[in-house]
């Protein structure tokens, strides 16, 4: 069992600290008739090519591809409804504490560049790897940096039903998948603000 979270059996779960600031790591979270309910729910959104996932001015010519959700959305999908609730409270996750929801979809030939998601004073960041397949010759992993972003303190694996709860000021990246992976890599960002910031 792990210490702080007694009901967290089924879940794999590592800790790492970038300036004291934490970055979660929990694996198999969501049931799997969920992970395709989450999965039929991206394929089926609003994509376009203008989505920016960067608050650095330097950037925003830049695009990406991805969707933007809604409250709405989010509430629709019911990733966070179906989030365990230890991890929940842990977090102090809730449709009242989110900011923000978007699902980056990566390909190969996608530019990526160093980020935080601390915009609009959130607190923490939340990430879910969508697929329901990858492999680890596929790339796609999320880069997490030192505070000169320009290098790598700690690399987190993409892997299916994984999900990354994260400091949002910890500046990261997302690396392109490769040229064999054989579709788009998915993943769902929000960022949450904290509960006494809300109330």
């Amino acid at each position: 069992m792990l210490k702080g979270f007694p009901c967290l059996e089924i879940l794999c779960l590592n800790i790492m600290k970038i300036n004291n600031q934490e970055i979660y790591i929990f694996d198999n979270v969501y049931e799997s008739h969920h992970t395709q309910k989450f999965y039929d729910f991206i394929i089926k959104s609003y994509f376009m090519i203008d989505l920016n996932d960067s608050n650095t001015s330097d950037y925003h010519n830049e695009k990406s591809f991805g969707a933007k959700y809604s409250m709405d959305d989010i509430s629709n999908m019911g990733i966070v409804k179906y989030l365990p609730n230890n991890i929940k409270e842990k977090f102090n996750i809730s449709m009242e504490n989110c900011d923000r929801g978007l699902v980056n979809a990566i390909t190969s030939s996608g530019v990526y560049h160093p980020h935080d998601d601390s915009g609009n004073g959130a607190k923490w960041s939340f990430l879910y790897y969508a697929n329901m397949k990858w492999d680890l010759e596929w790339g796609g992993d999320t880069l997490f940096l030192n505070d000169d972003r320009q290098t790598i303190n700690n690399v987190v694996q993409c892997k299916p039903n994984r999900v990354v709860i994260f400091d949002a000021t910890i500046p990261h990246l997302i690396r392109p998948s490769t040229n064999i992976a054989p579709q788009f890599r998915f993943s769902v960002n929000m960022t949450f603000k904290d509960k006494n910031e809300t109330s």
